[in-house]
């Protein structure tokens, strides 16, 4: 599940930096004093926060509102203010998210996602909203340098950015994150370069490293139960999304990245963050037919940005090969992604799921046919037929026309609705 899966990607909402400050705060636990003076720690925090904007600012080249607070929580007041009562949570919408991720084997039977939810936020440790800045008494720590000054700056970017367009898919949502937190994580970085003096923006040893709040979480994972899968497709934003800022600094500075934020230049999908090559050349989604069943007794439910489907794309697509593939196939395989249109339906107690996506060419497609087969075969999914299999519960079927750019996955508990002869197509609403 997305880090914030029912909030829109609009910067001057709520910005959480959930887990990165609860890794931090357990490396410096050993070497922090205890007990120590709240209003020592509030008079420190606030002059290195007054630095921060000093230092953004100068970086930046540009003037922050003149508003912006800092304040100070415990991680009780934290949870009083922004954890979520488990009566809150959508379950509904998590366990149809669930089905599919164990159709597609990302996950294993025997894993919750509703687990994973409240996981996630329980986790949550400081947040800017609006132009306030939350710090957490117990795990950030203003005497820290450069670290302190650098989570500050990583906060104030996200104070300054302006917002962005209503993501309207999965892919969309991942790629104007990745925007978002590469920005904020990359500036961060910047500043402790500069500080320490011995990296500079162009050094590809500086441009590849991990962000500097993410490669202890990384290392020393404090969530066990998160399947592997889905910590990927979460840690997306953070880690793609830093390098991605670094090729369009490197295009053209700081104009170059502020440029992404004018709504026609906003990056539109993720084969556009892992290859700014395709966004320096304007490649965009191609639109792709949207399967529907003839038997209008099933429903479908509209995505959770209200559209009546959904968008993958390549970065979803290489999570779920490398899950079983090595990785080097994965990521050529799932570069060869163009577009895609996913719909889930239900009827009674049965549900079933289109997967419909376009490749670059017949060539790429065919890849795609036999690695997501070979996928199958090392997932001991059992072969009912050519293009049919069965496992759990489940019907999956594969279709490809040799001849063809796309191929068509269909996935439920009913068997005749995943038969290739179930549907209509139409342009991809």
């Amino acid at each position: 599940m997305p880090i914030a899966p029912d909030v829109k990607r609009k910067i001057i909402g709520v910005t959480v930096l959930f887990i990165i400050f609860a890794i931090l705060g357990s490396l410096l636990v050993l070497e922090r004093p205890q007990n120590s003076d709240l209003t020592a720690y509030e008079v420190q925090a606030q002059k290195i926060f007054e630095e921060a904007k000093s230092q953004f600012e100068g970086i930046r080249n540009v003037t922050l509102p003149p508003n912006i607070k800092l304040s100070v929580y415990t991680k009780q007041q934290a949870v009083d203010r922004w954890g979520k009562d488990p009566s809150g949570v959508d379950t509904v919408s998590v366990l149809r998210q669930e089905n599919i991720y164990k159709s597609l084997f990302l996950i294993a039977e025997n894993d919750s996602l509703g687990g994973v939810t409240a996981e996630w936020t329980t986790g949550w440790m400081a947040a800017s909203v609006g132009n306030e800045i939350y710090v957490i008494y117990e795990n950030f720590w203003p005497w820290d340098m450069p670290d302190a000054i650098a989570t500050l700056i990583h906060e104030l970017t996200h104070v300054w950015q302006s917002g962005l367009p209503a993501s309207t898919s999965h892919d969309t949502d991942r790629a104007h994150s990745a925007l978002v937190e590469g920005d904020a994580a990359y500036m961060a970085d910047y500043y402790r370069a500069q500080y320490n003096n011995r990296i500079n923006s162009e050094d590809s040893e500086y441009n590849n490293r991990l962000p500097v709040f993410i490669d202890s979480l990384r290392l020393n994972s404090v969530q066990p139960s998160v399947p592997d899968a889905v910590t990927e497709l979460n840690w997306f934003s953070y880690i793609k999304g830093k390098t991605f800022v670094a090729a369009l600094i490197d295009d053209g500075g700081w104009d170059r990245l502020n440029h992404c934020y004018i709504p026609a230049h906003t990056p539109s999908t993720t084969t556009q963050i892992i290859h700014p090559d395709k966004y320096f050349a304007g490649k965009t989604a191609k639109p792709t037919l949207t399967p529907t069943p003839v038997d209008d007794n099933w429903t479908r439910i509209p995505s959770r940005y209200g559209f009546a489907s959904d968008s993958y794309g390549e970065y979803f697509i290489y999570v779920m090969l490398s899950r079983w593939l090595n990785d080097s196939q994965a990521q050529q395989v799932a570069s060869g992604w163009s577009g895609d249109s996913f719909t889930y339906y239900e009827k009674g107690s049965d549900f079933m799921f289109t997967w419909n996506i376009t490749w670059n060419s017949v060539q790429n497609a065919s890849e795609f046919n036999q690695t997501f087969r070979d996928m199958l075969n090392l997932a001991q999914a059992n072969l009912q037929g050519i293009d049919t299999w069965f496992t759990n519960g489940k019907y999956l079927t594969l279709t490809w026309d040799p001849n063809a750019e796309s191929t068509l996955i269909v996935c439920s508990t009913n068997q005749a609705a995943t038969e290739a002869s179930f549907f209509n197509y139409q342009s991809q609403s």
